[in-house]
């Protein structure tokens, strides 16, 4: 009898054993499959019409939408291939859902990220994966980070046009000149807080931002938030 009760517990962890193995196997053939998906995602240069069923249309957007979200928040709108940055799991989950439902694998992946996020020809924070649907329209896949915040559109504001980093430096200039003390600009007992004096400090110090500015944004920005939503280079 001890002889019978021993074998039975051997064959139950011979049992157990089988079953861990049949897992480990199951997880690894998933992991491989997720490691090819996320290759042909991140492969992906080329454009591509996607025919989608039974999505949820309120993440559809044009390219006219991305674009403008793109100039608000400097980000970058990109084929996958120059993405890289990590394609989380839960991006490719998306994606076989939208592939079961339509019937097709998905193609023509584009990535809409900071600059930083790209393989940019010359160069050295939110993912979004989208796949074309034709006609102008991008079907928004997966989001994850955190790029789209409000400090980066504000920071963002004067990087959008010539016009707007103008106006900031022209504001800039004008609070220094108004915030410096009146008897810093006169010899006189009460000086006037307007003079010429004051004025001369404003055209001063505009000159000064302004070569400062020009000399920072040549040396590491070179694109306005307009022309670079879709540029493939740093400068």
């Amino acid at each position: 009898m001890p002889h019978t009760g021993e074998d039975e517990l051997i064959r139950l962890l011979r049992g157990q054993d089988a079953l861990v193995q049949e897992v480990y196997s199951i997880l690894e053939e998933e992991e491989k499959k997720d490691d090819i998906l996320r290759a042909v995602v991140l492969s992906s240069t080329k454009p591509c019409t996607n025919v989608l069923t039974g999505i949820d249309h309120r993440l559809v957007f044009t390219l006219d939408a991305i674009r403008t979200v793109c100039i608000k928040y400097r980000l970058r709108f990109l084929p996958a291939g120059r993405f890289k940055g990590h394609l989380p799991a839960e991006a490719l989950q998306a994606i076989r859902r939208i592939e079961a439902g339509s019937g097709a694998p998905l193609g023509g992946f584009m990535v809409l990220a900071s600059a930083k996020h790209f393989k940019l020809r010359d160069c050295e924070a939110d993912p979004m994966l989208f796949v074309p649907m034709g006609g102008d329209e991008y079907y928004l896949v997966h989001r994850w980070g955190r790029d789209m915040r409000t400090t980066r559109a504000v920071f963002g504001w004067p990087m959008r046009s010539w016009g707007q980093l103008a106006a900031v430096v022209i504001v800039l200039a004008a609070l220094v000149a108004a915030l410096v003390p009146s008897a810093w600009l006169s010899t006189e007992p009460r000086p006037a807080w307007f003079s010429l004096n004051r004025f001369a400090l404003f055209i001063c110090v505009t000159l000064f931002l302004s070569a400062a500015t020009s000399y920072a944004w040549l040396a590491f920005f070179g694109q306005f938030s307009k022309e670079a939503w879709n540029s493939s280079t740093f400068n």
